[in-house]
Protein backbone atom coordinates (compact mmCIF):
# COMPACT_ATOMS: atom_id res chain seq x y z
CA UNK A 1 0.00 0.00 0.00
CA UNK A 2 2.62 1.94 0.62
CA UNK A 3 4.36 2.02 -3.38
CA UNK A 4 0.11 3.07 -4.24
CA UNK A 5 0.11 6.21 -1.85
CA UNK A 6 3.68 7.33 -3.16
CA UNK A 7 2.50 6.50 -6.54
CA UNK A 8 -1.02 8.70 -6.01
CA UNK A 9 1.14 11.41 -4.48
CA UNK A 10 3.75 11.58 -7.07
CA UNK A 11 1.24 11.95 -9.96
CA UNK A 12 -0.70 14.93 -7.91
CA UNK A 13 2.90 16.75 -7.20
CA UNK A 14 3.52 16.08 -11.24
CA UNK A 15 -0.18 17.56 -11.77
CA UNK A 16 0.23 20.51 -9.14
CA UNK A 17 3.69 21.55 -10.86
CA UNK A 18 1.99 21.27 -14.72
CA UNK A 19 -1.24 23.31 -14.12
CA UNK A 20 1.80 25.99 -12.29
CA UNK A 21 3.60 25.69 -15.25
CA UNK A 22 0.83 26.50 -17.58
CA UNK A 23 -0.84 29.29 -15.58
CA UNK A 24 2.89 31.24 -15.52
CA UNK A 25 3.24 30.31 -19.35
CA UNK A 26 -0.32 31.42 -20.34
CA UNK A 27 -2.05 33.58 -17.90
CA UNK A 28 -0.01 36.22 -16.89
CA UNK A 29 0.69 39.68 -17.39
CA UNK A 30 3.74 39.16 -18.89
CA UNK A 31 3.66 38.44 -22.18
CA UNK A 32 0.11 38.90 -23.13
CA UNK A 33 -0.16 42.26 -22.40
CA UNK A 34 2.69 42.97 -25.03
CA UNK A 35 0.81 40.90 -27.11
CA UNK A 36 -2.24 43.01 -26.61
CA UNK A 37 -0.37 46.23 -26.74
CA UNK A 38 1.22 45.84 -30.14
CA UNK A 39 -2.01 44.05 -32.11
CA UNK A 40 -4.16 47.46 -30.68
CA UNK A 41 -1.36 49.75 -32.10
CA UNK A 42 -1.09 47.85 -35.44
CA UNK A 43 -4.76 48.30 -35.62
CA UNK A 44 -4.77 52.07 -35.11
CA UNK A 45 -1.75 52.90 -37.47
CA UNK A 46 -4.01 50.70 -40.51
CA UNK A 47 -7.34 52.10 -39.46
CA UNK A 48 -8.53 48.89 -42.23
CA UNK A 49 -7.06 51.37 -45.12
CA UNK A 50 -6.11 49.49 -48.04
CA UNK A 51 -3.83 50.61 -50.80
CA UNK A 52 -4.15 49.56 -54.18
CA UNK A 53 -7.46 48.06 -54.50
CA UNK A 54 -8.95 46.23 -57.66
CA UNK A 55 -12.42 44.11 -57.90
CA UNK A 56 -13.12 42.24 -61.04
CA UNK A 57 -16.66 40.66 -61.78
CA UNK A 58 -18.04 39.32 -64.32
CA UNK A 59 -22.42 38.92 -64.64
CA UNK A 60 -24.57 36.70 -66.48
CA UNK A 61 -24.73 38.31 -69.62
CA UNK A 62 -20.80 38.75 -70.17
CA UNK A 63 -20.65 41.92 -69.23
CA UNK A 64 -17.30 42.78 -67.41
CA UNK A 65 -16.13 45.30 -64.64
CA UNK A 66 -12.85 46.58 -63.23
CA UNK A 67 -12.58 48.81 -60.61
CA UNK A 68 -9.54 50.28 -58.95
CA UNK A 69 -8.87 53.38 -56.56
CA UNK A 70 -5.56 54.00 -54.84
CA UNK A 71 -6.99 53.60 -50.98
CA UNK A 72 -10.07 52.35 -49.40
CA UNK A 73 -11.68 51.62 -45.98
CA UNK A 74 -14.00 49.25 -45.30
CA UNK A 75 -17.06 49.88 -42.86
CA UNK A 76 -17.02 48.94 -39.54
CA UNK A 77 -21.17 49.01 -39.32
CA UNK A 78 -21.88 47.05 -42.66
CA UNK A 79 -18.67 45.16 -43.67
CA UNK A 80 -20.29 45.04 -47.43
CA UNK A 81 -19.37 48.59 -48.14
CA UNK A 82 -15.92 49.88 -48.82
CA UNK A 83 -15.06 53.91 -49.36
CA UNK A 84 -12.89 54.38 -52.32
CA UNK A 85 -10.06 57.25 -52.57
CA UNK A 86 -9.09 57.88 -56.74
CA UNK A 87 -11.29 55.62 -58.24
CA UNK A 88 -11.01 54.18 -61.97
CA UNK A 89 -14.04 51.97 -63.05
CA UNK A 90 -13.63 49.83 -66.85
CA UNK A 91 -17.65 48.52 -68.15
CA UNK A 92 -16.71 46.84 -70.80
CA UNK A 93 -19.85 45.42 -72.25
CA UNK A 94 -20.64 42.14 -74.04
CA UNK A 95 -21.24 44.06 -77.45
CA UNK A 96 -17.43 45.25 -76.76
CA UNK A 97 -18.34 48.69 -75.88
CA UNK A 98 -16.08 50.30 -73.21
CA UNK A 99 -17.55 52.50 -70.52
CA UNK A 100 -14.50 54.61 -68.51
CA UNK A 101 -15.66 56.39 -65.33
CA UNK A 102 -12.97 58.46 -62.70
CA UNK A 103 -14.20 60.26 -59.61
CA UNK A 104 -12.31 60.95 -56.53
CA UNK A 105 -14.36 58.94 -54.31
CA UNK A 106 -16.94 55.81 -54.39
CA UNK A 107 -19.13 53.35 -52.16
CA UNK A 108 -18.68 50.19 -53.27
CA UNK A 109 -20.57 47.47 -52.41
CA UNK A 110 -18.90 43.63 -52.88
CA UNK A 111 -22.11 42.12 -52.75
CA UNK A 112 -24.18 43.57 -55.56
CA UNK A 113 -21.39 45.74 -56.80
CA UNK A 114 -23.12 48.86 -57.06
CA UNK A 115 -20.81 51.52 -57.02
CA UNK A 116 -21.79 55.21 -56.19
CA UNK A 117 -19.08 57.57 -57.67
CA UNK A 118 -18.83 61.63 -56.44
CA UNK A 119 -16.95 64.07 -56.44
CA UNK A 120 -15.72 65.65 -60.13
CA UNK A 121 -16.70 62.10 -61.96
CA UNK A 122 -15.97 61.96 -65.70
CA UNK A 123 -18.02 59.41 -67.49
CA UNK A 124 -16.45 58.42 -71.38
CA UNK A 125 -18.11 55.61 -73.68
CA UNK A 126 -17.23 55.53 -77.57
CA UNK A 127 -17.07 59.72 -78.27
CA UNK A 128 -19.18 61.03 -75.69
CA UNK A 129 -18.00 62.96 -72.32
CA UNK A 130 -20.23 63.37 -69.45
CA UNK A 131 -19.14 65.35 -66.28
CA UNK A 132 -21.47 65.04 -63.40
CA UNK A 133 -21.54 65.23 -59.35
CA UNK A 134 -22.53 61.82 -58.98
CA UNK A 135 -22.83 58.73 -60.55
CA UNK A 136 -24.81 55.75 -59.00
CA UNK A 137 -23.92 52.43 -61.24
CA UNK A 138 -26.53 50.12 -59.76
CA UNK A 139 -25.11 47.23 -61.51
CA UNK A 140 -28.04 44.83 -59.43
CA UNK A 141 -30.58 46.20 -61.92
CA UNK A 142 -28.92 47.46 -64.69
CA UNK A 143 -28.80 50.91 -64.81
CA UNK A 144 -26.38 54.06 -63.98
CA UNK A 145 -28.16 57.03 -62.47
CA UNK A 146 -26.00 60.74 -63.08
CA UNK A 147 -27.00 63.59 -61.88
CA UNK A 148 -25.87 67.02 -60.50
CA UNK A 149 -24.37 70.00 -62.60
CA UNK A 150 -24.37 67.57 -66.21
CA UNK A 151 -22.44 68.53 -68.84
CA UNK A 152 -22.74 66.20 -71.62
CA UNK A 153 -20.50 66.17 -74.72
CA UNK A 154 -20.37 64.85 -78.14
CA UNK A 155 -18.44 65.27 -81.61
CA UNK A 156 -22.49 66.93 -82.73
CA UNK A 157 -23.51 68.73 -79.43
CA UNK A 158 -23.48 69.56 -75.97
CA UNK A 159 -26.54 69.90 -73.14
CA UNK A 160 -27.13 70.28 -69.87
CA UNK A 161 -29.82 68.74 -67.42
CA UNK A 162 -29.79 67.46 -64.18
CA UNK A 163 -30.55 63.76 -64.42
CA UNK A 164 -29.38 61.04 -67.33
CA UNK A 165 -30.53 57.56 -66.90
CA UNK A 166 -28.64 55.00 -69.34
CA UNK A 167 -30.08 51.06 -69.27
CA UNK A 168 -27.14 49.07 -69.59
CA UNK A 169 -28.64 46.46 -71.20
CA UNK A 170 -30.83 48.00 -73.96
CA UNK A 171 -28.55 50.70 -74.13
CA UNK A 172 -31.07 53.67 -74.02
CA UNK A 173 -30.39 57.43 -72.35
CA UNK A 174 -32.96 58.93 -70.64
CA UNK A 175 -32.65 62.94 -70.19
CA UNK A 176 -34.51 65.34 -67.73
CA UNK A 177 -34.83 67.56 -65.39
CA UNK A 178 -35.66 67.88 -61.85
CA UNK A 179 -37.75 71.42 -62.28
CA UNK A 180 -40.90 70.06 -65.07
CA UNK A 181 -40.63 73.43 -65.99
CA UNK A 182 -37.32 73.51 -66.73
CA UNK A 183 -35.94 72.03 -70.07
CA UNK A 184 -32.59 70.32 -70.70
CA UNK A 185 -30.29 72.92 -72.23
CA UNK A 186 -28.95 71.53 -76.01
CA UNK A 187 -26.26 73.31 -78.27
CA UNK A 188 -25.44 72.25 -81.92
CA UNK A 189 -22.88 72.34 -83.78
CA UNK A 190 -21.71 73.20 -87.09
CA UNK A 191 -19.32 71.08 -88.83
CA UNK A 192 -17.96 69.99 -85.52
CA UNK A 193 -17.37 73.92 -84.16
CA UNK A 194 -19.85 75.54 -81.77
Amino acid sequence: MNKKILIQISLMCLLILVTIMFYYKYFTDNNSSNIVKDTNTLNTKTDNLIEDLKYFSKDIEGNKYLLQAKTGTSDKENPNLIYLQDVKANINLNDKSEIFVTSKKAIYNNVTFDTKFSGNVLITYENQLINCDIMDAKLSENIALMSGNITYKNEFSKFYADLIEFDLLKKSTKISMLDKNKKVKINYKKNGIN
